[in-house]
């Protein structure tokens, strides 16, 4: 039953997230080929006529003329640039972990897409913890495991420094204060469930909320 509900929210949680990453991506095509189109095609007809008019031309005509000129003899640098430059940082981010460690924690400092990244990962994190520590495992056991969920390198780290402190005898709210990295909300829920012996009922809303407040961020 646990594995039944587990496998339904991540294909929710997946449909989620290509939802919020579909419009940006779609947009940005959209705008590339506009600008294209412009440079390439539009522009070029009316240079002649304004060079033709034998008068002094305004900067912003000037930055167009030339902007549209590069665009004719270097397009295809233009076009390149962006593939290169994209396959270079997804190469990167795959070959070393350091530089995917700066920019997980980059996203995360980010005003837009950090909340967004942080709260996914949450919702993944305490879903998952509570459905394995639900099933008998220890505490230690359940967030190791749990943290297998989690994309970010920032949060793993701060994941790893919450067993940490775990081991070494702090209370769960505690090590998760500690992080860094988790709202005060999630420390609170987990200090109530941990007096109130509800551990997993409180994971269970925890993660209930932050999908719900995904479902919010998406929509905007």
């Amino acid at each position: 039953k646990q594995l039944m509900k587990y496998m339904k929210w991540v294909d929710e949680m997946q449909t989620r997230v290509r939802k919020a990453t579909r419009y940006p991506i779609i947009l940005l095509v959209v705008v590339v080929l506009a600008v294209s189109i412009m440079m390439g095609l539009v522009v070029p007809q009316i240079v002649g006529f304004i060079r033709n008019m034998d008068m002094e031309l305004p900067f912003a005509t000037t930055a167009l003329i030339a902007t549209s000129d590069f665009f004719q003899n270097y397009w295809w640098l233009v076009l390149l640039t962006p593939v290169v430059i994209v396959s270079t940082f997804f190469f990167l981010r795959r070959a070393s972990e350091g530089f995917r460690y700066h920019i997980d924690r980059m996203i995360l400092a980010s005003p837009l897409m950090g909340p967004l990244m942080q709260k996914i990962n949450i919702a993944r994190f305490c879903q998952t913890f509570g459905a394995l520590y639900s099933s008998g495992l220890p505490i230690l056991a359940s967030i190791k495991s749990a943290t297998n969920t989690v994309d970010n390198l920032a949060m793993i780290e701060a994941l790893e420094n919450i067993q940490t402190l775990v081991k070494t005898g702090s209370t769960l709210s505690q090590a998760f204060n500690g992080s860094g990295e988790f709202p005060t909300m999630v420390v609170r829920m987990l200090k109530v469930g941990e007096e109130s012996g509800n551990l997993t009922v409180v994971l269970d809303q925890v993660s209930e909320f932050y999908t719900k407040d995904v479902d919010e961020e998406v929509q905007k």
